[in-house]
């Protein structure tokens, strides 16, 4: 394999990996919910609250992170972004008072956007030609679903050995694994990943903050929007799925949280298979279209299907059907880029736009859905 692909891909791995990882912190509930829940005797409004507060941060940061990605070098965003979650990550798993964490998961809506995720998708795309996108994406997704299931079945592993004693100690010692790792993504991606090119930073913070505003302008930008809202909607409700079956099922604690790890290896297929079917088909969003179309007939399964233990099977069965195919979805969210002919040199910012309104559900879902927990159980 010639040098240059050897780079590639391997840069390819960590930003995946690093991908994977750093958003496990903030969205630790989807594994260790019921856990983290009884270490700190919340209710599931309080839990919902924790994950907005991140969500309002976390979308005022998608637009300011924007223009950051396209003016500053990713090699130092990124390092950046790591070493603080990390550190936030270990805070929050000595689980302090509800206002302090509230406090924690607003700082990883900074740590985990601003400095993160629009420096993530540029470096991810800068990787290849446009006819490569659609791979380059996929497996970007995909290897981040394989890795993450890696790093969640070591914190489950280590959640099990201290949850033999004490199930809050076993907790805790799961989120500062996760911390560790995601410290280490940190200190490699300053080791290996390249500063961009000087020519690519020439634009001042006010060049690059107008042109912010006048990608808004752009009627493509609004549908890659409009998809992302949509999809990332439905991969919020699916989300739920796992506590479901815990708390309605009768499925046990640990078995959930296995079953977090097995959907990053279910992220990896859809991923991996999202992007190369958007390659061959010459186009992402006949993926994106498909995929929708197979997740109505997912939730139509959720809505009829009656809450009896003995069918816990059958919920999982969907709840992996279900992931499939949001992964394959997901993976073109900004693979688009090139199919609306936004130029790389765009990217960060439109990346910032279509994140910020797109993941707007993040707001107000968790909340929503934890009410709904709450006031109606299994009615």
């Amino acid at each position: 394999m010639k040098k240059e692909s050897v780079k590639k891909y391997g840069t390819l791995l960590l930003l995946a990996a690093g991908a994977g990882m750093i958003f496990q912190l903030p969205y630790i509930r989807e594994t260790y919910y019921t856990q983290i829940q009884n270490a700190m005797n919340l209710t599931n409004t309080q839990m919902g609250l924790l994950s907005s507060g991140y969500a309002a941060m976390a979308t005022v940061s998608y637009f300011i992170g924007g223009a950051i990605a396209d003016k500053f070098s990713a090699r130092k965003l990124l390092t950046f972004s790591f070493l603080a979650t990390g550190v936030l990550g270990w805070w929050f798993s000595t689980f302090p008072s509800y206002n302090v964490c509230r406090v924690i998961f607003i700082l990883m809506g900074i740590s985990t956007i601003i400095t993160y995720w629009s420096a993530c998708i540029k470096a991810t795309r800068m990787l290849g030609t446009e006819e490569e996108q659609g791979r380059l994406f996929g497996l970007q997704e995909g290897l981040r679903g394989i890795l993450n299931a890696l790093g969640v079945f070591a914190m489950t592993a280590v959640y099990a050995h201290f949850a033999a004693t004490n199930e809050t100690l076993g907790t805790a010692w799961a989120i500062r694994t996760c911390s560790i790792i995601v410290i280490v993504i940190g200190i490699l991606s300053f080791l290996f990943i390249e500063d961009t090119k000087k020519e690519e930073q020439s634009e001042s913070v006010i060049e690059v903050t107008k042109g912010l505003f006048k990608a808004l302008l752009i009627p493509r930008v609004w549908l890659l929007v409009a998809i992302i809202f949509t999809a990332y909607s439905v991969y919020g409700l699916i989300g739920y799925a796992n506590t479901y079956a815990v708390q309605y099922y009768g499925m046990s604690a640990t078995m959930g949280s296995a079953l977090g790890g097995v959907r990053y290896l279910v992220q990896g297929l859809g991923g991996i298979c999202g992007g190369f079917l958007a390659d061959k088909l010459q186009s992402r969003v006949k993926v994106i279209i498909g995929g929708c179309a197979g997740l109505v007939l997912s939730f139509a399964v959720f809505i009829i299907l009656p809450v009896q233990g003995g069918l816990v099977g059958g919920v999982i069965f969907n709840y992996m059907f279900g992931l499939l195919l949001i992964y394959a979805v997901r993976s073109q969210y900004f693979a688009v880029h090139s199919d609306a002919g936004i130029p790389v040199e765009m990217s960060g910012r439109v990346s910032g736009i279509a994140s910020c309104l797109g993941y707007l559900p993040d707001v107000f879902m968790y909340t929503l859905v934890g009410g709904w927990m709450d006031s109606y159980g299994t009615r």
